[in-house]
C-alpha cells in the first residue's frame, strides 16, 4: 500500500488538484448522499468521514447536525480543510491519518462514510476488504457504513478510452487511477468484510446528464 499511498498523496498535494478540491467544498451533498443520510443516519450521529479531501461531505453533514471527525492522507488537504472550518466556525475534527490503521478505539462512531472515489483509490480486493474491516472495527454495533464507487458499466459505455481493465484513468498523462466496480462487486466486498448489506444501488449525482454512482449501505 505504501507505493499507492505515495502516488495518491503526491496527486492530492499538487496545487492544481487542491484548487479543484477547494472548489468542491462549496457544493451540496449529491442526491444519493442526501438520500442515504436522511434514510439511514441517526440524528446527531457521530460520523467518521474516511477520505475527506477538503471537507465537502464533512461540512454538509455538520450543517445537518452531525458530530464529524474527518480524516485524509493528504496533509495539504487536511490543512486546507482546517482553514475552511476555522473561517466558517464549524467545529469539525480534521486529522491526518491512514484509513488502514485508524487511531480510534473500537465502537467509536455511529456512522462511517467512504464516499467519492476513496474506495477506488485503495487498489486490490484484499486491501479494500482490510480497509472496510478497519472501518467496521471503529463502528458501534448496528452502526452504518456507507461506501461508494464508480460504476464499471457506466465508464465502459461513456469513457472506454480511459479504461485498462478495472482501472479508470480520469486524467490524461497521469498515473493515478480509480478502480471501478459493479454492484455485485460492492456487495461481495461488504460480505467479505463481515458487513450486512442493507441496500446497494445506483444513485443520482446532481443532474441527470452527469450519470450515476453506485453505493452500498451496510450495518455492522
Amino acid at each position: 500500500m505504501n507505493e499507492n499511498n505515495n502516488m495518491i498523496v503526491k496527486w492530492y498535494s499538487e496545487d492544481k488538484n487542491l484548487v479543484e478540491l477547494n472548489n468542491a467544498t462549496r457544493n451540496s451533498l449529491k442526491m444519493w448522499e442526501k438520500d442515504v443520510s436522511y434514510n439511514y443516519f441517526p440524528q446527531n450521529a457521530r460520523i467518521l468521514d474516511d477520505g475527506c479531501g477538503m471537507g465537502r461531505e464533512a461540512f454538509n453533514l455538520y450543517d445537518m447536525g452531525s458530530n464529524i471527525t474527518a480524516i485524509d492522507i493528504s496533509e495539504k488537504a487536511i490543512i486546507g480543510a482546517k482553514k475552511l472550518a476555522s473561517e466558517s466556525n464549524r467545529d469539525i475534527t480534521f486529522l491526518l491519518t491512514n484509513g488502514m490503521d485508524l487511531p480510534f478505539e473500537d465502537n467509536s462512531f455511529d456512522v462511517v462514510i467512504i464516499w467519492n472515489q476513496t474506495l477506488g483509490l485503495i487498489y486490490s480486493e484484499s486491501n479494500q476488504v482490510a480497509f472496510l474491516k478497519e472501518c467496521k472495527r471503529v463502528l458501534r454495533d448496528n452502526g452504518i457504513i456507507s461506501f461508494s464507487g464508480h460504476e464499471r458499466e457506466y465508464e465502459e459505455m461513456n469513457y472506454p478510452h480511459c479504461l485498462v481493465g478495472k482501472k479508470f484513468f480520469p486524467y490524461k498523462n497521469e498515473d493515478i487511477y480509480w478502480e471501478i466496480f459493479t454492484i455485485d462487486e460492492l456487495k461481495v466486498l461488504a460480505q467479505k468484510s463481515g458487513l450486512n448489506v442493507l441496500n446497494c444501488e445506483r444513485g443520482k449525482i446532481y443532474r441527470e446528464e452527469e450519470g450515476t454512482i453506485i453505493h452500498c449501505v451496510c450495518m455492522k
